[in-house]
């Protein structure tokens, strides 16, 4: 069960990613947490805390959902592993779209807040090792160069979704076609 300040931060992240970073107000999460007026304020003082946690938590969840992903997901070749990553890309695009809108809001707020760059930094590190790891089990020639263009190449795919969503169906083949072109795993 999450304690009452992760149960703020994490109603703060459903703000975030349902209604933009001009809504993550101590108030707007008071409410979305259903606790009482205040008491986001008692933990933290000023938005720029209550932003600096979230950054934080979010960075915490996010480690979180990817040690877990990577217990299970072993694909063996480019096909296999660009049906895993449209897997991943349809979930941002869909049940986790808040989560992922919240992600791309605390990205920005990193590039004009350097402070925040170092949690968000050591979790991006964190997924692309993972990545890494799987392109290298799949026979990646240049495991961490591949990874990087890959993974670049989704976070651009899923923030213009985000922004300009097409149609669904062309996903699958976008990412076939990235993995095959970006990656030398057979």
């Amino acid at each position: 069960m999450p304690t009452r300040q992760e149960q703020l931060l994490d109603a703060a992240i459903d703000v975030l990613g349902r209604q933009g970073t001009r809504a993550l107000t101590h108030r707007a999460v008071d409410a979305a947490a259903a606790l009482p007026a205040g008491s986001a304020a008692n933990y933290f003082k000023t938005r720029d805390a209550l932003i600096g946690a979230v950054t934080a938590r979010f960075a915490e969840r996010d480690r979180a959902a990817w040690t877990a992903i990577a217990g299970l997901v072993h694909p063996a070749g480019a096909d296999a592993l660009a049906t895993v990553l449209t897997g991943y890309v349809h979930r941002a695009l869909g049940p986790d779209r808040a989560v992922t809108i919240a992600r791309y809001a605390l990205f920005v707020e990193a590039a004009l807040r350097p402070a925040l760059q170092g949690p968000l930094g050591a979790s991006a590190r964190e997924l692309r090792a993972w990545a890494a790891g799987l392109l290298r089990a799949s026979g990646a020639a240049e495991p961490e160069r591949e990874c990087d263009a890959l993974m670049d190449f989704l976070d651009g795919l899923i923030l213009h979704q985000l922004a300009f969503p097409g149609p669904p169906d062309g996903l699958a083949a976008a990412v076939t076609r990235a993995v095959r072109a970006l990656c030398t795993v057979s």
